[in-house]
C-alpha cells in the first residue's frame, strides 16, 4: 500500500516537471516524455495492472490539463505502455541488454505512434515527415534519456 502512494506522489511530480519544465529539454521544437519513462519504470519494477493504472490516470490527468480536442488519447497510450513493460516486471534482469534497449525502444514507439501520428493526421505534414521529423527523433531522444536514468537507477541489472 505504501508503495502505490509513494509511486502515485512520484508520478505526479513527474506530471508536473512534465507539464512546467518540460520546455527547459526543448531541442529543436522536440521535446522529451518523462511520463512515459515514468511508467515504463513502475512496469518493470512494479505490478503490471499498478502500470496500467497509473499510466491511465496521469495520461487523463495530462490530457486535462492541456486541453487538448482528443481527451484520453494520452491515458490510452501511456496505459498501453503500461500494460507492454508490465509485461516484463520481474523477468527484464534474464534479458540480454541489447534486447532490453530494444524492447524500451519499442516502447517507445508504440506511445509516439498513439500519440503523435494520431494528433497530427489532420496536418498538412506527410506521413514521412511526420515520422522522419517528429517520431523518430522524439523516440530516439526520449530513448537517450531513458537509457542515461535506468543506467542510473540499475532497471534491467541484476
Amino acid at each position: 500500500m505504501f508503495g502505490i502512494i509513494k509511486n502515485s506522489i512520484l508520478g505526479l511530480l513527474v506530471l508536473i516537471f512534465q507539464w512546467m519544465l518540460g520546455d527547459i529539454f526543448s531541442l529543436y521544437g522536440l521535446t522529451p516524455s518523462f511520463l512515459v519513462i515514468f511508467i515504463i519504470y513502475i512496469g518493470l519494477t512494479n505490478s503490471q495492472l499498478h502500470a496500467i493504472w497509473m499510466g491511465f490516470v496521469l495520461g487523463f490527468l495530462v490530457d486535462a490539463l492541456t486541453g487538448t480536442d482528443m481527451v484520453g488519447l494520452s491515458a490510452l497510450a501511456l496505459s498501453g505502455v503500461g500494460y507492454l513493460s508490465g509485461l516484463f516486471h520481474g523477468r527484464i534482469v534474464r534479458i540480454p541488454v541489447i534486447v532490453q534497449y530494444l524492447l524500451y525502444t519499442g516502447f517507445l514507439l508504440v506511445f509516439f505512434i498513439l500519440t503523435v501520428m494520431i494528433s497530427l493526421q489532420d496536418s498538412q505534414f506527410s506521413t514521412g515527415n511526420i515520422v522522419f521529423l517528429v517520431l523518430l527523433p522524439k523516440t530516439l531522444y526520449t530513448l537517450a534519456l531513458l537509457s542515461g536514468s535506468f543506467i542510473v537507477l540499475r532497471v534491467g541489472a541484476e
